[in-house]
């Protein structure tokens, strides 16, 4: 083959090179030629089949008069090709949603449980098609066409000729191959099209929950990547590494594999060959005809595998997420059949239940204390590999280790960039629809099941970021289909554990599942995190819980909501809200009239809204944080939204990071002084593995004027991984009732490490217990009165700003200064392009909503891809709870 002749030429002459080389390194052979993919992303056609009535013989024929016919993206679904091709309206923009035929409204429960509606458009397939001319590289090859997400049946169609069924292509967590050697052309275009049928009420689909409305054609379409590839006599799917470590965690025994596959109709002789770092393996391999097969390399049988001092993948907080590269290739005499390259992390882990009989996760032998948030995609499954980035960035820069995903198991990139970074990925199936109601499954659901669970897992095994499968989601399957999934897992070693559900549910298979699913979803106090004792609160690992809504910043929600109803809150807001029992902010507002006064407008709304979210969330983690390992585990619900939304998010849907993220960074600092509403007293959470000596921490009250009413200060030690009860605040006669606590924690060598800044009441909030009719939300019985924030008097605040630009980054130096006699409170530095533009986003504040006492001062960094300003000056404006909102010049 010219390719395996090109390789064996250039590497002699690289040999020749390396021996030209005086005193060089070793050189290495380059690196085989891998499964070169041949993209069919990009530009297709769509239509319904309702609108052009021609069969798939007429449709996939080169010149096929595609006339009326939309314009569509692939990867990518009906509706998005529509709202894109200006069909339909902007979807996220005020009530659009609405006026989309075979929308169906979300209280009514999850529209994947129901049948589409008889109007609905999307009752008719829709037709992708493209054309394509032969890849040279397939010149005699065998040729595959790969289908990684079709959601959710299809016929698919080449040159005239159907190659695949709707019977058989059914599942949209399924990836498909086709030889299609009989088909292609040898030489000129092709024409493939592709005829997708909606997901039905009882199918195994895509679904959206309470989150956010489904789109009206339930997200129909092809939803990941299309590509072409070429193999020899051989294909090599699969490839495999798995690690053990030994008990002292500082040796390791990979054992590499590979599926191989004979596509000819006749015995092939073969060699499969590993290598990675500095190992060389091979290994013959006799084939049948037609057979495929797992081959191993075993360190039993390969000494090269084990590895005395490797490299480990950490999480990113607890070392290093060091990635090696497995190169695999099949050789038949001298020509490369086929290859493939995988990236892999050696580490290990595993879980165990505490005494109390909750879930705790080790990474290589250490406990990992699960602090993360639940991701979603775009409501369309529009992609975007920058907002991705933003996504992951955002994720690690308030500290947060793990992601979640229930269901949405999208593109290898995502996994990809997570083992990059360190952050721990955690997924499962999906809840609330036919995933979950297993009393109506048919012998073809089990099947899609099955397959679905095949292809997710044997994609996900070789990413270091998954570190555990939920096979169930808001509870576990039964027996039959636990057993089956258990047997799946095994046969693909599966080298992470594996939990029955997100609930604690247990089971007759597996028992336990450690976990549990107790919410709230709705918004509670500050105080519910410690003082709960039954539900959410802050002990064993809750896999989704909230405080409830987030309000983006009122320039997002002008993106959205329609100027003359922005305020006050209505139906445009509503219906940005959630879903079934969520679908008004009306429980968060009513507290926040309560807490912090009712609101006047909406800047007034806004300024309370910030205050509430930062105070919540950062209660929330600090307690979770505060008890380790008592706690074992929280996940936000959620990251992120699928659209502009009012609720469940740590930035909103415009990337905008406001309250709630910087409640959440200040959190989950690595080192955190923080305090405890529970008992009036102050801890220090130390997330290093090494322990801390002679730590001070200083806690000073503030009365609403800004006098000091008292100070405290000790020396504590804190150690690995653990916490420290540090003092206990004493309680001054004379305190408003509205009053400020800083916090402050110092190293031996008086190095400020920790610091924070709480707003408090002497009037307490309390929670009506006996009101609780689930989990989901406890009202409150009694509320906190932080009316005295609104006594504040404007604070005029004195600011400096310097910008630096390196290469593709912009930073801007912030140097506030409070002069005046009151608190700055939960002050707010904003970047646009050029002034009133739109903020500059993804941006990365080190501090932002902090507070300055009288005299008070603080420095602050923002960074920024400077490609974001979209070519205009970035702009700086300065403002707070009490403080007017003014522009500040940036000097360069």
């Amino acid at each position: 083959m010219k390719i395996a002749r090109f390789v064996l030429c250039f590497t002699i002459l690289l040999a020749l090179a390396c021996l030209l080389v005086a005193n060089s390194a070793r050189c290495a052979a380059p690196a085989p030629p891998l499964e070169a993919r041949v993209s069919l992303q990009g530009a297709w056609q769509l239509q319904s089949s309702c609108e052009d009535k021609s069969g798939g013989d007429a449709i996939s024929v080169v010149g096929y008069a595609a006339k009326g016919w939309h314009a569509a993206e692939v990867p990518g679904t009906v509706v998005g090709a529509l709202v894109a091709d200006k069909t339909l309206p902007d979807p996220d923009y005020g009530t659009n949603l609405k006026s989309f035929p075979g929308f169906s409204a979300l209280p009514e429960g999850p529209f994947s449980n129901r049948d589409m509606p008889a109007d609905s458009p999307y009752r008719c397939s829709y037709w992708f098609r493209t054309e394509f001319a032969t890849p040279p590289a397939l010149a005699g090859k065998a040729a595959w066409l790969h289908f990684l997400g079709i959601n959710y049946r299809a016929n698919v169609w080449l040159n005239g000729k159907k190659i695949a069924d709707r019977a058989d292509v059914a599942g949209a967590y399924r990836s498909y191959e086709f030889r299609i050697n009989d088909l292609l052309k040898e030489s000129g275009k092709n024409a493939l099209a592709v005829e997708v049928f909606a997901p039905e009420k009882n199918d195994l689909g895509l679904t959206w929950v309470d989150w956010n409305p489904t789109p009206p054609d339930k997200d129909m379409g092809i939803w990941r990547e299309v590509f072409l590839s070429g193999s020899g006599e051989v294909a090599l799917r699969n490839p495999f590494v798995r690690s053990k470590l030994g008990a002292d965690y500082k040796s390791a025994e990979l054992t590499l594999s590979a599926e191989l596959r004979n596509t000819t109709d006749h015995p092939v002789n073969a060699v499969l060959v590993a290598e990675f770092d500095n190992a060389h393996l091979s290994q013959p391999v006799a084939l049948a005809a037609d057979e495929t097969r797992v081959v191993r390399f075993s360190p039993e049988q390969y000494a090269q595998l084990k590895l005395p001092h490797p490299h480990l993948w950490w999480p990113y907080q607890m070392g290093e997420p060091y990635l090696y590269t497995a190169r695999f290739r099949v050789e038949i005499g001298k020509d490369i059949s086929d290859g493939a390259s995988v990236n892999f992390g050696i580490r290990e882990v595993t879980s165990e239940l505490t005494d109390k009989g909750y879930r705790l996760f080790k990474v290589n032998g250490r406990n990992v204390l699960i602090r993360g948030a639940a991701w979603a995609p775009d409501m369309l499954l529009r992609w975007s590999s920058k907002r991705l980035d933003a996504d992951l960035e955002y994720t690690k820069h308030m500290g947060l280790n793990t992601i979640r995903l229930e269901g949405k198991t999208d593109r290898d990139e995502f996994f990809d960039k997570a083992d990059r970074l360190g952050i721990l990925v955690m997924p499962g199936w999906i809840c609330c629809d036919a995933w979950e109601q297993w009393e109506h499954w048919t012998p073809e659901t089990k099947k899609i099941a099955a397959a679905s669970l095949t292809d997710q897992i044997s994609r996900l095994r070789n990413h270091p970021s998954v570190f555990v499968w939920f096979y169930g989601s808001d509870g576990p399957p039964p027996p039959e289909i636990e057993s089956m999934y258990l047997d799946i897992l095994k046969k693909l070693e599966w080298p992470n554990p594996s939990v029955s559900s997100a609930s604690e549910t247990p089971t007759s298979v597996t028992g336990k599942s450690g976990v549990k699913m107790t919410g709230p979803y709705e918004y509670v106090p500050p105080m519910y995190w410690l003082a709960d004792k039954e539900a959410g609160g802050a002990f064993g690992y809750n896999t989704e819980t909230s405080p409830g809504p987030a309000i983006p910043p009122k320039e997002s929600l002008a993106k959205f909501i329609p100027k003359d109803h922005l305020w006050p809150i209505d139906d445009y807001w509503n219906f940005h809200a959630g879903g079934e029992r969520f679908t008004t902010v009306n429980i968060f507002s009513e507290a926040l009239n309560k807490r912090y006064g009712p609101a006047s407008s909406l800047d007034d709304y806004e300024r309370k809204a910030q205050a509430m979210a930062y105070d919540n969330q950062r209660s929330m983690f600090e307690a979770y944080g505060r008890n380790k390992y008592t706690s074992t585990g929280v996940i936000q619900w959620m990251l992120n939204n699928a659209w502009p939304s009012l609720i469940w998010h740590l930035y909103d849907y415009y990337l905008v990071p406001a309250g709630g993220y910087f409640g959440t960074r200040k959190a989950l600092e690595i080192v955190h002084v923080q305090y405890s509403h529970d008992d009036n007293s102050v801890a220090v959470v130390n997330g290093l593995y090494q322990p801390l000596k002679a730590m001070k921490v200083t806690a000073k009250l503030y009365n609403i004027d800004g006098t000091q009413a008292a100070s405290q200060d000790l020396t504590v030690d804190v150690p690995a991984d653990g916490v420290a009860k540090a003092l206990d605040l004493a309680k001054p006669a004379q305190l408003s009732t509205t009053y400020f606590l800083k916090l402050e924690l110092h190293d031996a060598s008086g190095k400020l490490v920790s610091d924070n800044f709480y707003w408090l009441s002497t009037n307490l909030d309390t929670m009506n217990w006996a009101g609780r009719s689930d989990t989901v939300y406890t009202p409150q019985k009694d509320f906190a009165d932080l009316t005295g924030l609104n006594t504040l008097p404007n604070a005029k605040l004195e600011a400096k700003a310097e910008l630096r630009h390196e290469a593709k980054q912009g930073t801007i130096r912030l140097h506030v200064k409070n002069p005046s006699a009151s608190v700055a409170f939960l002050v707010h530095a904003r970047v646009t392009r050029d002034k009133d533009g739109d903020d500059v986003v993804p941006i990365f504040w080190d501090d932002n909503y902090f507070s300055l006492l009288p005299g008070e001062e603080k420095t602050i960094n923002a960074t920024y891809d400077t490609s974001d300003l979209d070519a205009k000056p970035p702009a700086l404006e300065l403002g707070g709870y009490n403080v007017e909102m003014e522009s500040v010049k940036v000097a360069h």
